[in-house]
């Protein structure tokens, strides 16, 4: 009993002690945006220049996606007090398994940086008061063989199977995924040609938009000329926008794909800004954006949420009514232009090229 006893005292002043610890440090209110812009911008900083364009604008939409999944795995932890224990194997396994709607080259691009992506989370995480991470020693041919069992997964789902079912009843995941290694007597690869031919005709579905499939053209048509007072329109108040705006938070790409939307609105829909409507920009992010603008490998990871960013700076030009129609009719555009503008460009790679930078 007297054992118990001072058990229980001793438990009490622990206690006592870890909450004057928590009341001591205690940390502001989690806020996600600025806790992930932070860990983004320190890779910008640290990485940028450490790959090729294509390469870190790949890792950059996945380290969006493992920042996501390491706060939803341990939500808890992140909005109290309490350091979270972060396991990037679990995290980072997870984040792929949700990325179903990537270009399989995404996938295979991922390896060459996953080495340093674990260990640039590992090391923020060890100065950081919101979390530590934890993570096994690296096996890349581990990494390959998740991204091929990705790829074979994806495979079967974008053609409308019950891939949970399958791996239930059938080998056809594993059997394809064996199907895109290449062995050597000292690793494993990729056999890229087999995956290309695999995938040949097949692309990614992304979740569709409100209202992309109902626009309404105006009638009457624009005349040519009409169409070019628009594009004139656009090139002074984009000018005006990328000056009004943080250095390099507009780019080229930026203002390329913000035109693109004015001439195509008014090629496709037959109107100009006076008459926008939020499914246009819809619509057109669906079905036509590429037609009107060429996406390089820059910033393309955030590009979608410049289209937000303009609207409100036309609405405050007073250019255009409705700015909350705009914004919530357009609510998902931005995460949709950023991974379909990936997925473009992706598809872009030669081969050749390809190869190159998985190497």
């Amino acid at each position: 009993m007297k054992q118990g006893k001072s058990a229980q005292i001793k438990n009490i002043k622990h206690r006592q002690q870890q909450q004057k610890f928590l009341n001591k440090h205690k940390l502001p209110e989690f806020n996600y945006n600025e806790f992930a812009g932070f860990l983004r911008a320190r890779y910008y900083l640290t990485h940028h220049q450490k790959y090729a364009p294509e390469t870190f604008e790949v890792a950059s939409f996945f380290l969006d996606d493992v920042i996501a999944m390491m706060v939803n795995h341990n939500f808890t932890q992140f909005t109290s007090n309490e350091r979270a224990v972060v396991k990037l194997n679990e995290v980072m396994q997870a984040a792929l398994v949700n990325s179903d709607d990537r270009d399989w080259r995404y996938f295979v691009m991922l390896v060459p940086v996953l080495y340093d992506m674990q260990q640039f989370i590992v090391k923020e995480g060890s100065v950081n008061e919101r979390f530590v991470a934890q993570a096994p020693k690296f096996d890349i041919n581990f990494w390959r063989m998740i991204m091929r069992t990705v790829m074979a997964i994806n495979f079967f789902k974008w053609q409308g199977k019950d891939v949970a079912e399958m791996m239930k009843t059938s080998s056809a995941i594993d059997d394809l995924q064996f199907k895109f290694l290449q062995a050597d007597d000292q690793d494993d690869h990729f056999n890229l040609s087999v995956i290309a031919e695999t995938f040949r005709g097949l692309a990614p579905q992304l979740q569709p938009l409100k209202g992309a499939a109902d626009v309404t053209v105006h009638t009457p048509a624009l005349t040519q000329a009409q169409v070019q007072e628009e594009l004139a329109y656009a090139d002074k108040r984009l000018a005006q926008f990328k000056a009004a705006s943080i250095k390099d938070v507009v780019s080229e790409n930026v203002v390329g794909m913000l035109r693109g939307f004015h001439q195509g609105i008014a090629s496709e829909y037959q109107a100009t800004h006076e008459t926008w409507e939020p499914a246009m920009f819809n619509g057109l992010a669906s079905a036509h954006l590429f037609e009107y603008w060429a996406p390089q490998w820059e910033n393309l990871d955030g590009i979608g949420g410049e289209v937000k960013s303009y609207l409100t700076f036309l609405s405050e030009k007073q250019d255009i009514q409705g700015l909350r129609q705009f914004l919530t009719g357009t609510a998902a555009i931005d995460r949709y232009i950023d991974v379909a503008a990936l997925n473009y460009r992706l598809g872009q790679l030669s081969d050749d090229k390809l190869a190159e930078l998985v190497m």
